[in-house]
């Protein structure tokens, strides 16, 4: 359930999305039958645009989800505290990037690694309890877009990086309080740039984590399927 502060909230993101996409991206979305359309499911999603993969959400999904993102982008404390009180309005957990942390070598003073274990325990603590109310959680654990204002690893337009564990963890902690299995929903995601971005989303059928031997296999085998889906 959704209390009426949360709900307006959702309201006022989805009609700033619709204000952002318009006349600048389009969106076409498959495999919706197979996000449910009530219930928990996590959704695991190339990332390759700092906006627009968000957009093509808003735009393609009609139940309100939760972006897991990373805040170590920012330069200053107001920009820092703007941040994190919208995304705790919203409910989209707040994480830092080890190596994106590192990198900036603490220049800005804003955080340290004990932030990095703070932030990541809190984020994972937030995104279970999410998924134990039934919420839909994206998360993109390649952890950098390809086109992205501040920085990313990717080299060239068509990279995909190996996806990191932290949902598997989410996902763990989620099942030991509901006691059931909560669906894994792949996601690809693909682009044709111009003066108006055309985007292709398509998701995969529901993965199942008690399928999967061991982590290392679940976590290969959503890469494939997210490259396969990502493919035009």
């Amino acid at each position: 359930m959704f209390w009426r502060g949360e709900f307006v909230t959702a309201k006022a993101m989805r009609a700033i999305a619709a204000i952002l996409r318009a006349g600048r991206l389009r969106t076409r979305a498959s495999g919706m039958e197979n996000v449910p359309a009530l219930g928990p499911a996590l959704i695991v999603a190339r990332h390759y645009h700092h906006l627009y993969d968000g957009l093509v959400l808003f735009a393609a999904l009609p139940r309100p989800f939760h972006i897991i993102v990373a805040i170590d982008w920012v330069k200053n404390r107001r920009v820092q505290w703007f941040m994190e009180t919208v995304n705790r309005i919203a409910r989209w957990p707040t994480l830092l990037r080890a190596d994106a942390v590192e990198r900036s070598r603490y220049s800005t003073r804003l955080f340290s690694p004990a932030d990095v274990v703070r932030y990541g325990r809190s984020a994972l603590r937030e995104a279970a309890e999410l998924l134990v109310q039934s919420r839909i959680v994206v998360i993109f654990p390649e952890g950098y877009p390809n086109i992205d204002p501040s920085y990313t690893p990717k080299k060239n337009l068509d990279e995909f990086l190996p996806f990191r564990p932290g949902f598997i963890a989410i996902l763990r902690a989620a099942e030991k309080r509901t006691g059931r299995a909560i669906p894994i929903i792949p996601a690809g995601l693909c682009y044709r740039p111009g003066e108006c971005w055309q985007a292709v989303l398509r998701f995969g059928e529901p993965i199942w984590r008690d399928h999967f031997s061991d982590p290392v296999q679940l976590l290969r085998f959503l890469e494939a399927r997210v490259k396969e889906l990502s493919t035009e």
